[in-house]
């Protein structure tokens, strides 16, 4: 057994891996290493083995990815090389020197006509290059049988940081903006401090001789349309959130692409929170730091 964990964070700049930042430092068992593709280039093999070698990486948080959906079927080349190429590359240094590998992964996997929650056994069937892409790296990651490692699939990701529905929806309510929103897409929102959290608590619990995959999202379901009408409810903002049917014809997503969470719940022995509980205390935390005008 480990007694201090070496854990490298690829994609730290992004939401989850700044996330868990936030909370390096309530892990007492835990060295980190938090990197970002200037200071790691995953796609470069010999790169990421000179620096697993160096600094006597245990365990690899992959966090980085190529998430826009639409620039995605534009630049197909960098949407693989980072969500497919890279991650065989991550998978097979981890196979080689034994090395436990979270990896996250996405909703987008399925193509959304489940009427019912995606449960790990459902067959992805991605319908656009983002979505293949990632599941292109989750087939490379299971084909090599790492032990006490995980996929997460996630959905509907928000934090702190700018780029994500959350925040664009938030700082239209800061302007007093009205919101066209599709009612549509249906969803679960997840937290992604609730997300960091859940990682890093289960890491040395992760027992198993294969990679196995879970969902992780908060718990309910709701319409983009649903939670642009709670973030407007919950800081009393004074838009007018219309409904739309199409947000961009152009780029085909998944209607419904809620997950259930209950295997990585009963496996790991979780509370995970309502998505309306968790989006009011990260919606508290936000307008203290930057929207002081609102109260909540």
């Amino acid at each position: 057994m480990v007694d201090k964990y070496n854990i490298l964070v690829v994609g730290s700049d992004g939401q989850l891996g700044n996330s868990i930042k936030n909370f390096s430092n309530e892990f007492d068992n835990y060295n980190f290493h938090f990197t970002n593709k200037n200071q790691l280039d995953i796609s470069n093999y010999k790169s990421i083995e000179k620096y697993l070698e160096k600094y006597k990486i245990d365990v690899i948080i992959n966090c980085a990815a190529y998430t826009n959906v639409g620039e995605a079927e534009i630049n197909r080349g960098s949407a693989d090389l980072i969500n497919h190429v890279s991650v065989d590359n991550l998978a097979k240094i981890c196979y080689e020197n034994n090395i436990q590998l979270i990896h996250i992964s996405t909703d987008y996997v399925f193509d959304g006509l489940k009427d019912s929650p995606y449960t790990e056994t459902d067959t992805p069937c991605p319908i656009n290059y983002y979505g293949l892409t990632k599941l292109n790296g989750e087939k490379r990651i299971m084909s090599y049988d790492l032990k006490n490692s995980v996929i997460i699939r996630t959905s509907w990701l928000y934090s702190e940081l700018e780029n994500n529905f959350v925040s664009k929806i938030l700082d239209k309510i800061n302007l007093q903006h009205n919101i066209n929103v599709v009612d549509n897409e249906f969803g679960s929102p997840t937290n992604a401090n609730d997300l960091a959290l859940t990682i890093l608590s289960i890491i040395p619990k992760i027992k198993s001789d294969k990679t196995e995959v879970y969902h992780f999202c908060n718990t309910g379901i709701c319409s983009r349309y649903d939670l642009a009408n709670e973030i407007n409810r919950i800081i009393k903002g004074k838009s007018l959130i219309q409904s739309a049917s199409i947000s961009d014809p152009k780029i085909k997503r998944p209607k419904h692409s809620v997950l259930d969470s209950n295997k990585i719940i009963k496996k790991f022995n979780l509370e995970i929170r309502d998505w309306r509980h968790s989006l009011k205390d990260h919606l508290i935390d936000v307008v203290s730091n930057k929207l002081s005008s609102y109260e909540i």
